[in-house]
């Protein structure tokens, strides 16, 4: 063995034996991969907060609520038949957060990790198999529109993990959404 190549060996064999105790999982940029940063760009990009944050009068969001869902005091949209006939596809409440149509009335739940109102018993195999399933994590019922369930259904597995990491490193907020209510059949 050329004896120039020993130092360049033994210095690679030390950084593999580094890097052997490494999270294995590296970004393309070479960073270790972080999945709460993942996730938050995540939930920021697929537009979560656009349905999950209340908004005010004004449509712009209420600080502090982040990702916490319909206001458990706000009013709900309503939904007649005859509203078709309008062109009227559905409603929209105030804040943003529930919406009416023919499909029922969806609510947008708490995100956040409240153990008692939102995502805090949630794990990421129930968020992953509620998005595979399209039945909602807590109500034995399907998700309602707008949440594009069939787009969540393609995401990675490692996207959803991550999601779900992101959800669980904000603070918890209590708010009792009110549960949606599918369409009658």
């Amino acid at each position: 063995m050329n004896t120039r190549a020993l130092p360049i060996l033994l210095g690679t064999l030390s950084l593999l034996s580094i890097l052997a105790g490494c999270d294995q999982r590296v970004v393309a940029s070479g960073m270790p991969y972080d999945p709460v940063a993942r996730g938050s760009y995540l939930v920021r990009t697929m537009g979560c907060g656009d349905c999950h944050t209340p908004r005010d009068q004004n449509g712009k969001e209420i600080a502090g609520l982040e990702l916490t869902g319909h206001p458990a005091d706000a009013p709900l949209p309503s939904w007649e038949p005859a509203m078709l006939e309008k062109q009227n596809l559905a409603t929209i409440a105030a804040t943003g957060t529930a919406f009416a149509g023919p499909f029922g009335i969806s609510v947008a739940p708490n995100l956040t990790p409240d153990r008692e109102t939102g995502t805090g018993e949630l794990t990421a195999d129930g968020l992953l198999q509620s998005w595979r399933s399209g039945k909602h994590w807590r109500e034995d019922r399907m998700v309602l529109p707008p949440m594009p369930v069939p787009y969540y259904r393609e995401l990675e597995e490692a996207d959803v993990r991550a999601i779900h990491a992101y959800l669980h490193s904000l603070k918890p907020q209590r708010n009792q959404a009110p549960q949606s209510k599918p369409a009658p059949h």
